[in-house]
């Protein structure tokens, strides 16, 4: 039985891991001063994230407060008046 010689497949997939690697190094300089930069990444969307939950509990107490004030308005006189109070 012939021995398989597969070393130029080998050769290539030696190229590629050599080359993957120069990647992830020239990666790291670039942004090795900054060791937290996805850190940084993370907390930036868990504060937008956070206000937009803000905005939107806001809106919500908005509308609940602005259906309040219809109903009050239509219950005080005996024709429905459509009133919008702006804060």
């Amino acid at each position: 039985m012939k021995d398989p010689h597969n070393y130029r497949a080998v050769g290539w997939s030696m190229i590629v891991v050599a080359g993957s690697l120069a990647i992830i190094g020239l990666l790291t300089l670039a942004i090795g001063d900054d060791p937290y930069f996805s850190d940084k990444i993370m907390k930036q969307k868990e504060a937008e994230f956070k206000e937009m939950k803000e905005m939107e509990s806001k809106l919500k107490n908005q509308s609940i407060e602005l259906d309040e004030k219809l109903q009050l308005d239509a219950t005080q006189s005996g024709m429905f008046i459509l009133a919008i109070y702006l804060e």
